[in-house]
């Protein structure tokens, strides 16, 4: 998945999206309104009860108890458990991958770390409610990391940061690129068998958090270590794009952290050496709606490293800790890296989240409502009238079971329904 820098010219983006506004009873495209009856509604935070989500121009008109109308279009919701689309948190957007990313009903992705050049297209599609197959798009653009630093691949070409590098400068360019947030990569590498790396000084992480604020951006941090993480919680860090695997963190760290006000996407899909994955292609559920694609990147499946601690375990205690003090835990997968696929490792991902401490209902808010308060998308996240109707359908009540989200009846993108059918089938 190589990725060459190409400098875009564009107008600054602003931190936060067009705040969601009241929609009128008549559809843009002269498509009568659509009632989504007879649903038990999750709205990003709890069950809200059954009921009907009306739906018109893309966003939702009315939820609870819509009164009937010759007018409307019907889908009746047999009894299921209607949600909001899911927000995959760590991702790295390629061809093709957001369109399977929505057909498992990741409506959006954070990208963390992406071709600039794709930018500029993600920012208009994410503003419109016209129909789509693919799901909406965020991202960092390029990280900030100095030379023969992560992430390491000999065909990448982008700019990274010296002794001697401006960092205010650094920051706008990116900016002005299109970079919705700044991701800060403070990893030194380690451990056993991965190499040292250079990393930034702790004085360039410090410097850079102030610039992204200066800029009015989020400044988002990969580190994997937990002395990494709290250096970089003290130099200001937003959040935190991956957890911490190297040891498990006791309470007066757990409580530094939860006092610094930082985010966690814990990615547990990506160190969890291919669980996830197994589960996933042993499910009948999943697989026929999987791409050629997505089947391959599940199958590569890690080699086995004998003594390899189980970061799985170090990640999820330390997640049950973090949720347990009201440190903010959103959903991600940082697909497709290590035996994970945009879309579908979402799934997993919420599993693992559950099994780690959080209930069912926290272990999808962290995919619905919480990361939309967090980076600021106010227009989804939640089934609420005025918000986009971005919704997944699913058999069974993932608020008591979360594998039930597996059980995908239906998803709309827009209000659209969307055609789950792989491509190359």
């Amino acid at each position: 998945m190589g990725m060459r820098y190409r400098l875009s010219r564009r107008r600054l983006l602003s931190l936060l999206p067009a705040t969601a506004v009241a929609v009128s009873a008549a559809s843009p495209d002269g498509e009568a309104p659509l009632a989504i009856r007879n649903v038990r509604i999750f709205d990003g935070r709890q069950i809200t009860g059954h009921g009907t989500v009306l739906v018109a121009g893309g966003r939702i008109l009315a939820v609870g108890d819509v009164p009937s109308s010759s007018r409307h279009r019907v889908y009746d919701g047999g009894g299921r458990t209607l949600l909001p689309g899911l927000i995959d948190c760590h991702v790295h957007s390629f061809e093709g991958s957001r369109a399977d990313a929505l057909r498992f009903g990741v409506t959006t992705e954070l990208d963390m770390f992406g071709d600039p050049a794709l930018l500029r297209a993600a920012r208009g599609q994410r503003r419109s409610t016209a129909g789509t197959t693919q799901a909406d798009l965020w991202s960092a653009g390029v990280g900030v990391t100095v030379p023969g630093g992560h992430p390491l691949h000999p065909t990448w070409k982008f700019p990274r940061v010296t002794e001697d590098t401006d960092l205010d400068r650094f920051v706008a360019a990116r900016i002005a690129e299109g970079s919705d947030y700044v991701k800060v990569i403070l990893e030194d590498g380690g451990p056993p068998p991965r190499p040292q790396l250079p990393t930034l000084t702790l004085e360039q992480v410090r410097r850079t958090v102030a610039a992204a604020h200066r800029h009015r951006r989020r400044a988002v941090v990969h580190a994997e270590k937990l002395a990494l993480v709290l250096a970089a919680a003290r130099a200001g860090a937003d959040g935190f794009v991956h957890g911490f695997w190297d040891t498990e963190a006791g309470p007066a760290q757990i409580a530094e952290l939860r006092r610094s006000g930082a985010f966690f996407v814990p990615t547990l899909s990506v160190v969890d050496w291919g669980v996830g994955a197994r589960e996933l292609l042993a499910d009948e559920r999943i697989t026929p709606w999987l791409s050629p694609t997505q089947r391959h990147l599940l199958e590569r499946q890690p080699e086995e490293r004998p003594g390899r601690p189980d970061f799985l375990k170090i990640g999820s205690a330390n997640v049950r800790r973090m949720h347990a003090a009201g440190v903010p835990i959103l959903a991600g997968t940082d697909a497709p890296i290590r035996a994970t696929a945009n879309g579908v490792s979402m799934l997993a991902e919420v599993t693992h989240l559950a099994r780690a401490g959080l209930s069912p209902s926290a272990a999808l808010a962290s995919a619905t409502a919480v990361p939309a308060r967090t980076f600021g998308l106010t227009d989804r996240g939640r089934i609420a009238p005025g918000l986009r109707a971005d919704l997944i359908l699913v058999d069974g009540d993932p608020t008591a079971d979360p594998e039930a989200l597996r059980s995908i009846a239906a998803v709309w993108k827009n209000g659209r329904l969307v055609d789950r059918t792989p491509p190359n089938q």
